[in-house]
């Protein structure tokens, strides 16, 4: 379905410390009404503050959202201030265009 596509979109991907994907999850549906997001976990090295530090691996979690072009720049400084990446060892963000995704709804379901 031809109607169903969407082609002038863009995907934030964030990197964050574990447990801070789910909250942002959370705040992007409570407060913009945005569903169109995913999480799950990875590992990377954190920020070296010393010696002892320097190759140690931390999960971390990986937080992506789709929005419309016209939203992108309002959700990435949302994501960027609420999940705290403008403070030290916050995490990683960057934003691409994305080529077409499509609409997946529930049905309306009467009970």
């Amino acid at each position: 379905m031809e109607n169903d596509v969407d082609r002038n979109i863009k995907c934030i991907t964030c990197f964050l410390p574990k447990g801070a994907g789910i909250r942002l999850v959370e705040m992007l549906h409570n407060e913009k009404n945005i569903d169109s997001t995913n999480v799950h976990t990875g590992r990377g090295l954190r920020t070296v503050e010393s010696v002892k530090d320097y190759g140690a691996w931390t999960e971390q979690d990986i937080l992506t959202v789709i929005v419309s072009a016209e939203q992108a720049e309002e959700i990435f400084a949302f994501i960027f201030f609420e999940g705290e990446l403008n403070k030290p060892a916050g995490g990683f963000i960057y934003q691409t265009s994305l080529i077409k995704a499509s609409h997946y709804r529930l049905p309306d379901v009467e009970g």
